[in-house]
């Protein structure tokens, strides 16, 4: 795990005082206690990044009773969940607009076991 400091500051850290610069990267057990105690730092790497004060946990997005078409495909996505019969109603409802999102569409066909539609050659 590393961080970056946005300051110079001095935490106290393992019995006693720990200069740290301004830009400075600190790694491993004392970038944790930084992120922990909320310290002047930006994650550097993935595990930073990821990292959450215990007992943080991401809201769970609220899920619409009724589908909205227009909605985000990620909102349309949480909408059907894995369902297969919402899937095909979403599926339905996206190839009758005047463009499909095509991404959408292969998720919505994966999740409802559709085959693809083959492309209209023209």
């Amino acid at each position: 795990m590393r961080v970056k400091t946005r300051e110079a500051f001095s935490p106290y850290y393992n019995y006693g005082l720990v200069p740290l610069a301004k830009d400075e990267e600190v790694s491993g057990a004392l970038a944790l206690f930084l992120l922990e105690t909320g310290s002047a730092v930006d994650p550097v790497d993935d595990d930073a990044k990821a990292w959450r004060p215990p007992g943080h946990e991401e809201p769970e997005p609220e899920v619409p009773a009724e589908l909205d078409i227009e909605a985000s495909a990620a909102a349309v996505l949480a909408w059907v969940g894995d369902d297969p019969e919402r899937a095909a109603e979403a599926l339905v409802a996206e190839q009758e607009k005047d463009k499909p999102r095509s991404t959408l569409v292969k998720q919505l066909e994966k999740i409802a076991a559709v085959e693809p539609a083959a492309p209209v050659e023209e």
